[in-house]
């Protein structure tokens, strides 16, 4: 089995809806698990943490001082 490696660069999707922000200055978003959630997926997926209750899987929340595209980045 081959592995195969795709560099990102400065380039930031949602690992849930696949939306590119990698030039959006919009704030928000979460890391679930070691998924980066949007600003817009945000909602539904605190939704349904809570639901099943997996909170503690919400591992970290963009601060509001930076867009979700710069604080990804500053996870990987």
């Amino acid at each position: 089995m081959e592995v195969i490696e795709i560099e990102m660069g400065q380039r930031v999707l949602c690992d849930f809806c696949g939306d590119d922000w990698s030039d959006s200055r919009q704030s928000g978003g979460l890391l679930f698990q070691s998924k980066a959630t949007c600003p817009t997926c945000e909602p539904k997926i605190r939704k349904s943490a809570v639901e099943y209750g997996e909170e503690q899987f919400i591992r970290a929340v963009c601060p509001p001082d930076l867009s979700f595209a710069e604080w990804v980045r500053t996870l990987r």
